[in-house]
């Protein structure tokens, strides 16, 4: 009997002893798994509009991109993309996931949509849809212009009645909260600042070409920074031959076809 008794006794510690190593085996486990990576991820989430009632091409595609745009004389950098296939009308949801680590304090950061069939695009948004990463609060709406017309005709988003503002200038870039701006009225009459004084002039538009006529300006004396960025943009006015509209931005041109100066839409 004593020795029934020592023996099931034996068992039960043996398995008490055997679950609290497991139990302490899968604790370790647990608290030892990497959650960085879990803890990091994040999304933003939204809709994308437009108000025309149009039947898109069947492989119609919507591509929603969340972009460091910090560095006016650089590129943006995409943090995080999604893309759409098949899309056929408004409102289109979307969500991008993201990593919070390539988040970096301080930085600005945008919302970028587009609708495009093949290489042809339809929709871009040409406002700046600015977003905390950190904390995006209410889902987003991105409302996209129409830069194609459905019966296969190209309609470029128009330079005329916009208020233009430089982000680049001869690939230096531009001075932080110095407006340089540019507005064409239908009329061809030019007026905007140069980041000190207002200027004047006349542009003529067929197409793509553009050249603007000699400019007058007002004269006050500035920063010498600032009037420097100033020549470098009248001057680059001066010099335009051409435009086209890229991703919702005024990209100029000289007469070799060279990009001079890069200008978004004014909000």
């Amino acid at each position: 009997m004593r020795n029934g008794l020592a023996k099931t006794l034996s068992i039960a510690a043996a398995l008490v002893v055997g679950i609290g190593a497991l139990g302490g085996a899968a604790l370790f486990l647990t608290t030892s798994m990497p959650t960085s990576s879990l803890a990091a991820e994040k999304t933003v989430s939204g809709k994308v509009v437009y108000r025309e009632r149009i039947a898109l091409p069947p492989e119609a595609s919507l591509t929603v991109q969340l972009s460091d745009v910090s560095l006016a004389d650089a590129p943006s950098k995409v943090i995080g993309e999604t893309r759409i296939e098949s899309v056929q009308g408004s409102p289109i949801p979307f969500a991008i996931n993201f990593d919070m680590d390539q988040i970096q304090p301080g930085h600005s950061y945008a919302l970028q949509a587009r609708i495009s069939a093949g290489d042809t695009l339809w929709f871009v948004n040409d406002e700046r849809y600015a977003i905390d990463p950190e904390n995006p609060g209410e889902p987003a709406e991105i409302k996209v212009v129409m830069v194609r017309k459905s019966g296969d005709e190209g309609a470029a988003i128009g330079i005329e009645g916009k208020d233009w503002l430089a982000e680049d200038i001869q690939g230096g870039g531009v001075i932080d909260n110095a407006q340089t701006t540019l507005t064409v009225s239908t009329d061809g009459a030019v007026s905007g600042s140069g980041g000190c004084n207002r200027y004047f002039s006349k542009a003529t538009v067929t197409g793509e070409n553009i050249s603007f006529a000699e400019i007058g300006s007002t004269y006050v004396q500035c920063p010498p920074a600032l009037m420097n960025q100033e020549r470098k943009f009248l001057d680059v006015l001066g010099k335009t031959r051409s435009y086209k509209i890229d991703m919702g931005k005024l990209v100029l041109f000289d007469d070799e076809g060279k990009e001079v100066a890069r200008l978004a839409q004014s909000l």
